[in-house]
């Protein structure tokens, strides 16, 4: 991702819930020929049969594409967690501690990078707090990430990228959202070079969204408006179901995703990046 934040492309970062969405983003970033993140939540590989059905499961689709990809753990929220995809074989991990106390969140974000670079993996942790849709939408300017607290974080925990505070929400935005852009080029010229993340993307509007790359966001968390076109791709197919041939239900699912998930790698610039 420092390739990204240096060239002002963001690379997309889409969640993993299932096969289908799997090798939905899989398709995408072979069409953008673009570098692609795999990412999933402890419950959302949980239900996949584990981390290591989901690390397998990345990897043939990388093999069969030609990929450049990573597999992410989102928003694990113990040390546990960490460990389980460490040994599954993700390459890169993020502890949540975003919601304790500022010299709590480091002291842990400290020993999952300890843990992670022991084996050549990437650590992402956040900053501040991106709330969501369930905590009512409300962005408090408490939450926000500040930026001598965030270059002080990263020196102390040594994470590899920070995910920051500036507005967004995890789901669906109440109205029409304002980043925080003045605080994130804050941010960004406090820690030159560092990758920052954007959780939340989902919704934010495309100016919003592109200036925010062009400061400095180096990776794009999508997760609400794919999930979106999934379910209603599955409405539109099941107009259409024959159960002899399942295979006509989920072609047009998985080909719905794949080309949300293409406009957005387009739209953060990422394709052609390889």
């Amino acid at each position: 991702m420092k390739d990204a934040r240096r060239k002002h492309y963001a690379v997309g970062a889409f969640e993993c819930w299932n096969s289908d969405n799997v090798h939905a983003i899989a398709t995408a970033a072979a069409r953008a020929d673009a570098p692609v993140i795999f990412q999933a939540s402890p419950a959302e590989y949980g239900t996949m049969g584990g981390a290591d059905v989901l690390r397998r499961m990345v990897e043939g689709y990388v093999a069969k594409y030609h990929l450049t990809a990573a597999l992410h753990l989102d928003h694990g929220s113990t040390l546990g967690h960490v460990q389980e995809c460490l040994e599954a074989g993700f390459t890169s991990v993020m502890l949540d501690a975003s919601a304790l106390p500022f010299e709590e969140n480091c002291e842990l974000s400290r020993k999952t990078a300890e843990l992670a670079h022991a084996r050549n993996v990437s650590v992402e942790a956040e900053l501040g707090h991106v709330g969501g849709a369930a905590e009512g939408g409300i962005i408090a300017e408490s939450s926000l990430t500040i930026p001598g607290e965030a270059v002080r974080f990263v020196e102390q925990s040594g994470i590899d990228c920070l995910a920051v505070a500036i507005g967004t929400i995890h789901g669906d935005y109440r109205g029409e959202p304002n980043l925080r852009l003045d605080r994130l080029q804050e941010i960004a010229q406090s820690l030159p070079g560092l990758p920052l993340v954007l959780h939340g993307g989902s919704g934010t509007p495309h100016a919003q969204l592109m200036r925010a790359i062009r400061l400095g966001i180096a990776k794009v968390n999508i997760c609400t408006e794919i999930h979106k076109t999934y379910l209603k791709a599955i409405d539109e197919a099941r107009e259409h179901l024959t159960p002899s041939v399942p295979g006509k239900f989920y072609q047009p699912v998985v080909e719905a995703v794949s080309r949300h998930v293409e406009r957005l790698i387009r739209q953060f610039r990422g394709e052609n990046a390889l």
